[in-house]
């Protein structure tokens, strides 16, 4: 297994097979593909019930009968989780402005040209990330031992 896990939103299986085979020479994960899901929520139920390090969306989800699009995905996921690592691919010349937060956009004709950039990106931006939850577990560890030993003092 790599050392990161992440989920490709994509209508393409092709699609998805020439960039799980990029990302796996970089000790990267994709969840095995599987078709687009109808309701637009199931696709978050499984960033959470997989425990995905990152997302890659693509913007065209066409090919499969589906009433969203790769924005709708990327909107719905930033409503419920404004921390995960999002990844947006597209082939438009220029992302609207609308879209909202994410981490990396990046044209999809020229992901594999660019995987070595993208995957620094995405490494750097998880270290980070997992960083400051070991700080926040510390930070917290901390305080519930001195909460125990003010308690413990007290009582002596």
């Amino acid at each position: 297994m790599g050392q990161y896990l992440g989920m490709f939103v994509d209508d393409d299986i092709k699609n998805f097979t020439s960039i799980r085979r990029l990302l796996t020479l970089k000790d990267i994960d994709l969840l095995p593909y599987g078709d687009l899901p109808l309701d637009i929520n199931e696709i978050y139920r499984n960033v959470l019930g997989y425990n995905v390090d990152f997302i890659m969306i693509d913007y065209d989800l066409g090919k499969q009968p589906v009433k969203y699009t790769g924005i709708d995905v990327l909107k719905n996921i930033r409503e419920q989780d404004a921390e995960i690592y999002i990844i947006y691919l597209t082939n438009k010349e220029f992302v609207e402005d609308h879209i909202g937060d994410f981490d990396q956009t990046v044209k999809k004709k020229d992901l594999i040209k660019e995987v070595d950039n993208v995957v620094k990106r995405l490494v750097r931006a998880l270290s980070r990330d997992l960083s400051i939850k070991n700080e926040r577990e510390i930070e917290n560890n901390y305080e519930l031992q001195k909460k125990y030993l003010d308690k413990v003092l007290k009582k002596n």
